[in-house]
């Protein structure tokens, strides 16, 4: 019903306008009527009669009632025709664009233009501050007087610090690894004698009349001070990244690239000083706003060179990681070997990118160039804090603990979530350099999106914690014995366990997070049983090599080096999986054997082994002088020192074990450490033989009994 009151009235307003052009006298009255005058209502109440009788005539009648639904059809695709923008495609976007640049730099408004006129205004300005001599000098004497207190009472400093570091026997140069108290006294050292004497030249300065030439003297000498400032930050970071390998490159930015750095950081903060209000009423507007743009710019400038002077050994400084990190994390070793080859590129667009916004607004210092600058501090800044954040975490600790390998994560943790707060800092310090702000966002439209990527964070840093804790007390489970070194049962199940572990606490982080996001875990709980179990049914072998492969790991019926004959083949274990043994033969053959074929395991490491000896006695030595001399050479391998180690006692001599070709087979063993009786056994053999040639005896020479028939009957043996 409400539907069809606001459509009717609808219809009746739109034919009213279809017919205004067709009455002139009618269209007359319509704007009195709309605007309420009541002298006009008199004179509007007939034509508006007629219009309506007309309308109500035309719905009363199909065909002039479709013939207006047709003409309000052609005019709605009128409009809409109308409306739309014509879409040119690929070469109109292109040509637009270019369209759009060619009035950008062309007429009135273009970049040229503008920087024409800012210049001619700053002249028309610097003309006007051409007074007499008479008022110059007071300026100059102002000038001169307050650079000339400061200098001298900079070298008064300067001489003072110099007698002082000769007294107590300190360096002026940083050492080679300096530690946070040698970076600090080289900060006081560059920065100290400026800044103090500034201060005092500041509160001096006071005395004296204010002028333009007390304000640039002030303003020329903060500039110096905030340059010192800068390049002995920069001094600092580069020192930071002490480490193997970098000296040379360290070497080469600490004697070199202070002076470049000083000039670069004396020409942003002269630019900076300029946009303070004094200066601008003193100079003008134009002339300040040019003059700190010409500074910016040449901050610039020397800023791309320093970037091509000494991208090398910054170069180096990126590229140079330790081996550890080289080895274990090879993907972001290639990544910072591609950023240190390539870091000066980025570097110089990001210069020339100021430059030309500088350009294009005309000067205008708080565009691209100031924030870039701003933004250079603020990431050297960022290094100096995490280099000292690092040296502070590599620092040695005191003592043993108890519990060291606990503190040592944890402290690793810690320091991590330290850096990435760090970085954080630079991040939002760093947007609103350039006007935004992620907690201004949080704080309103991205409120929520917020709430879920703190929550998801949180997650995944406990589920970390979580994993640092679970880890580290299963090393220190399996690797405890008595001389605190880990075994060969750590070293089998360690990596099982830890595998394990990671996965079920990576899918429970992960399903929390979602959960936290927002997201219903529900389906995903259920999709994941329902694939479990098909798993389950449709991979039994894999599901059998599983389970028989844990029940042998927990029964710890072999480990990582041990020697053992599995499955038919005899080897040295060289890994565990959770499916699979890999074994390495004599051979060097590699046999990979799923648990489930393994129906019996012999382990040849366990414990103890026995060096077994059959030794066949000479037919012409008696038994007792064999067992005499078998003693004898076993007594003289416990005492051989490459030997003794591997047996753990006496010969035992069991005595004769059967006859072969007519010689007495004499059994023997020693007991010997695991996988030592094949050595030993070869070296007992080795040591037989050479007494047994010193006797003049042969061992174990075959014997054979010949009987010849002589012809009177009678017989001859041999």
């Amino acid at each position: 019903m409400f539907a069809r009151l606001f459509v009717l009235p609808s219809t009746l307003f739109i034919c009213l306008l279809m017919l205004l052009p067709m009455a002139p006298a009618q269209a007359v009255g319509l704007p009195s009527l709309l605007n309420g005058s009541p002298k006009a209502q008199p004179e509007a109440t007939e034509p508006l009669g007629q219009s309506l009788d007309e309308v109500i005539k035309s719905l009363e009648n199909d065909q002039q009632r479709a013939k207006l639904l047709a003409d309000l059809k052609k005019l709605r695709n009128a409009t809409k025709k109308a409306q739309t923008p014509e879409e040119d495609g690929v070469l109109g976007l292109i040509g637009g664009t270019l369209a759009s640049l060619e009035k950008q730099f062309s007429g009135a408004d273009s970049p040229l233009t503008r920087w024409s006129e800012e210049l001619d205004l700053a002249k028309d300005e610097l003309s006007a501050l051409m007074l007499p001599a008479s008022e110059w000098l007071p300026m100059l004497f102002a000038f001169a007087l307050i650079l000339m207190l400061w200098s001298l009472l900079a070298a008064a400093l300067i001489w003072l610090g110099h007698r002082v570091r000769t007294r107590f026997g300190l360096t002026e140069e940083l050492p080679q690894h300096p530690k946070t108290w040698d970076m600090l006294r080289f900060a006081l050292r560059k920065l100290g004698p400026w800044l103090i004497a500034l201060l005092i030249t500041v509160y001096m300065s006071y005395a004296l009349p204010s002028s333009l030439g007390k304000y640039l003297a002030m303003v020329l000498a903060y500039a110096l001070v905030v340059g010192t400032c800068f390049s002995a930050i920069c001094v600092i970071a580069f020192s930071v990244l002490d480490g193997p390998h970098r000296h040379r490159a360290l070497y080469i930015l600490r004697h070199q690239a202070f002076r470049p750095l000083w000039l670069i950081g004396s020409f942003a903060a002269f630019g900076e000083a300029l946009n303070d209000p004094r200066m601008v009423t003193s100079l003008g507007i134009h002339l300040a706003h040019t003059t700190a743009t010409i500074a910016n710019v040449l901050a610039a400038i020397f800023t791309g060179l320093f970037i091509l002077r000494f991208r090398r050994p910054i170069a180096h400084l990126i590229r140079n990681q330790p081996l550890s990190r080289r080895l274990t994390r090879r993907a972001l070793s290639d990544t910072i070997e591609i950023l240190g080859t390539f870091w000066y590129l980025p570097a110089l667009v990001l210069v020339a990118i100021s430059l030309f916004a500088t350009f294009v607004s005309a000067g205008d210092t708080s565009t691209a160039l100031r924030q870039s600058l701003i933004c250079t501090v603020l990431l050297v800044l960022c290094m100096v804090i995490n280099g000292l954040v690092r040296r502070h975490a590599l620092k040695p600790q005191r003592g043993v603990k108890r519990h060291a390998l606990y503190s040592d994560r944890l402290k690793s943790f810690f320091y991590t979530l330290a850096h990435l707060s760090v970085w954080l800092a630079f991040i939002e310090l760093g947007l609103r350099v350039w006007g935004m702000s992620l907690i201004r966002f949080t704080e309103g439209e991205g409120h929520e999106v917020s709430v879920k990527l703190f929550s998801l964070g949180g997650t995944l840093i406990f589920a970390w914690l979580i994993w640092i804790l679970s880890d580290t007390a299963v090393h220190h489970a399996l690797t405890r014995s008595r001389k605190g070194q880990a075994n060969a049962r750590a070293q089998t199940m360690m990596p099982l366990i830890r595998n394990v572990l990671f996965v079920a606490i990576f899918i429970i982080g992960m399903i929390v997070a979602l959960a936290n996001m927002g997201m219903n875990v529900t389906p995903l709980l259920a999709g994941a049983g329902v694939i479990g179990l098909a798993i389950g049914f449709g991979a039994q072998s894999l599901v059998a090599d599983l389970i028989t492969g844990l029940f042998i790991i927990i029964e710890d019926s072999l480990a990582i080096d041990d020697y053992v004959d599995v499955g038919g083949h005899l080897g040295t274990v060289e890994g565990l999986t959770i499916r699979t043994v890999r074994l390495r033969d004599i051979d060097g053959i590699v046999h990979t054997i799923p648990f489930s074929e393994i129906k019996s395991i012999k382990n040849y490491s366990r414990e103890f082994g026995y060096a077994i000896f059959r030794v066949a006695v000479p037919y012409n030595m008696e038994i007792d002088d064999a067992i005499k001399l078998m003693r004898e050479v076993g007594q003289k391998m416990r005492t051989d020192p490459i030997q003794r180690r591997n047996i753990w006692s006496p010969l035992e001599i069991q005595g004769v074990e059967s006859f072969e070709s007519g010689s007495a087979i004499l059994r023997a063993r020693f007991k010997t450490a695991p996988i030592k009786q094949w050595e030993v056994s070869r070296a007992f053999n080795l040591s037989l033989k050479r007494h047994l040639d010193e006797a003049g005896l042969d061992l174990a020479t075959p014997r054979m009994s010949i009987q010849v028939v002589t012809a009177g009957g009678g017989l001859e043996k041999e």
